[in-house]
């Protein structure tokens, strides 16, 4: 029964989630060799022969001699000088080829953009992306275990919330999960692999709430959570509630483009701490790590380390193909795996006749 019940454990393991200036001092006049200061006027007494002259002296403002009485104010202080910019961290010996690549090396490891920003995007992206199928790679840590990597066949609607996983790689090829939101009895309905459970051969069909203890324990998300637009929507919530203060769900920062094997270039991405006791998986709490696809914008990424930096979780998204006009027929389990007849058979019906 042990066996069975590990057995049912990875039949029910269709479920994911991906998930996750400076101011300057007034300035002085300045002198100028061709503006030399002028000398005030001192009015004087005239004779007759001179009254043309002062009549026109007259007509000039008098400018007042300075005061003789030592001034009582402060002494003039020139302003501070602003504080220093710091400056790329470029040496002034270097070619200007070198010191070229280092003001772009530094561009790189600036953030972009801000994590609000990315997320904004990225739902912007995820309102008409309404239906999508992509290819999967996935791995992850159950009751302190490391899965083997799987790869899987992803197709997404949104309305009505629809999933259909297929796995393609070596680990449980052939199996498939289909789930849609309050049709089909609300349930998960599962064809099995080879090896999922000893009772059970391969082709055979299984259906179960998304409540069932086997489901839940297949994954370490609930089915209900799987695609992209509910990873963009809770970091989203997420972001709103620590800018009020409230960081009881972890906090979200905006990290400098890291490098990853999967991309060429280095990718946007944006951080989330996860404290001790929110995810029932990461008692101890965890970091998780959420990777922007450069070409579509949106999260195709999704690493999530414990608290000792160890792996427990790896999503990743690629070959996106959008809009995949999805329709009901893609996500019913009966037509999905209706019996067809052997080749030649429908001929064989037809003689028959």
């Amino acid at each position: 029964m042990a066996g069975g019940t590990r057995g049912l454990r990875g039949i029910a393991a269709g479920v994911l989630l991906l998930s996750g200036c400076v101011g300057l001092g007034d300035a002085l006049p300045l002198k100028s060799p061709s503006n030399p200061p002028q000398e005030p006027r001192v009015a004087t007494q005239t004779s007759a022969a001179e009254a043309p002259v002062a009549q026109a002296q007259r007509d000039i403002p008098l400018v007042p001699l300075p005061s003789l009485t030592p001034p009582t104010h402060q002494a003039f202080r020139p302003p501070s000088p602003p504080p220093a910019v710091p400056a790329a961290n470029i040496d002034i010996a270097s070619p200007p080829a070198a010191q070229a690549a280092t003001l772009i090396e530094d561009a790189k490891s600036t953030p972009q953009h801000s994590a609000r920003q990315l997320l904004e995007r990225a739902s912007s992206r995820c309102s008409s992306l309404n239906s999508y199928i992509v290819r999967l790679t996935r791995r992850e840590h159950l009751k302190g275990k490391g899965n083997e990597e799987e790869i899987i066949a992803f197709a997404f609607r949104k309305h009505p919330f629809s999933v259909h996983f297929k796995w393609l790689g070596k680990t449980a090829n052939g199996r498939e999960v289909v789930y849609v939101k309050d049709r089909f009895d609300n349930k998960i309905h599962t064809k099995v692999a080879s090896g999922d459970a000893p009772l059970l051969p391969a082709g055979a069909k299984l259906s179960l709430s998304p409540e069932n203890p086997l489901v839940r324990s297949a994954s370490r998300h609930p089915i209900t959570d799987a695609g992209v637009s509910h990873c963009v929507d809770s970091l989203i919530d997420m972001l709103n509630a620590q800018d009020r203060g409230d960081t009881r769900e972890g906090t979200i920062a905006v990290l400098p483009p890291q490098k990853r094997p999967e991309y060429a270039q280095p990718i946007e991405t944006i951080e989330r701490t996860i404290p001790p006791g929110v995810e029932a998986d990461l008692p101890r709490g965890g970091r998780r790590f959420i990777y922007f696809d450069p070409d579509s914008q949106l999260p195709l990424l999704v690493v999530t380390l414990d608290e000792k930096g160890n792996e427990v979780e790896y999503y990743r998204y690629d070959r996106l193909m959008t809009p995949a006009n999805l329709d009901d027929d893609d996500f019913n389990p009966d037509k999905l795996w209706a019996k067809r007849p052997a080749a030649g058979g429908k001929q064989k019906a037809e003689d028959r006749r």
